[in-house]
């Protein structure tokens, strides 16, 4: 566990002299391009990173609302003029039509693959509640960008399953235990059927 200044309230999480990684200057580039298009929502593997889990990842998970097709090729084309693109072998109109079919497409910048952005749009009733009930995190009182409630991301990650996945959610549980709406994460371990008691998330 790091020493942080991290503050956390229902919808908004401080986070203060956090030292900049490359990762995190990535997110903030991207998600300022991506704001002024659409609502977002980062998710899963970036979280426990960005709160201080050393692991590696190569991309960052954002669930984006349903667009038409006008706001996307708009979107797709300021991204090309702030030197990014496409990992995925299609033209703007492939890249939405893989969105309507509920696939991912991936971002990165030119002469990079990694790290990159996978955007989906959000599909099921879980995912819209995940966008719409978004944390916004305020980064050295400078960057802000939205986040999963804490309360879905540990029952998604002990759903997912797998020891890094695991590892996620107790890193989270032990960062905001004393935060946590016990209520909300208790539904969505429901929702999601799995229990974190045998690994000492007990709610």
């Amino acid at each position: 566990m790091i020493s942080m200044e991290l503050k956390y309230t229902k919808d908004i999480i401080n986070f203060d002299n956090k030292v900049l990684t490359k990762l995190d200057k990535f997110v903030i580039d991207f998600i300022d391009i991506l704001s002024k298009h659409c609502n977002y929502v980062i998710i899963s593997g970036y979280i426990p990173i960005l709160f201080g889990r050393t692991r590696g990842t190569e991309d960052v998970d954002v669930f984006i609302e349903h667009i038409d097709k006008k706001t996307f090729v708009n979107f797709y084309n300021n991204l090309v003029k702030n030197n990014y693109y496409f990992l995925n072998p299609e033209n703007e109109n492939g890249l939405y039509e893989m969105l309507t079919e509920k696939l991912g497409i991936r971002a990165a910048k030119k002469d990079t693959i990694v790290p990159n952005i996978e955007m989906k749009f959000i599909k099921d009733d879980i995912d819209n509640f995940t966008l719409k009930n978004h944390v916004k995190v305020i980064l050295n009182k400078k960057f802000n960008f939205f986040i999963s409630p804490i309360e879905i991301e540990i029952p998604y990650k002990l759903y997912l399953g797998s020891e890094k996945d695991i590892e996620d959610a107790l890193y989270l549980w032990d960062i905001f235990l004393e935060n946590l709406d016990k209520k909300l994460m208790n539904r969505f371990m429901n929702e999601l059927n799995v229990s974190g008691e045998q690994y000492g998330i007990k709610i």
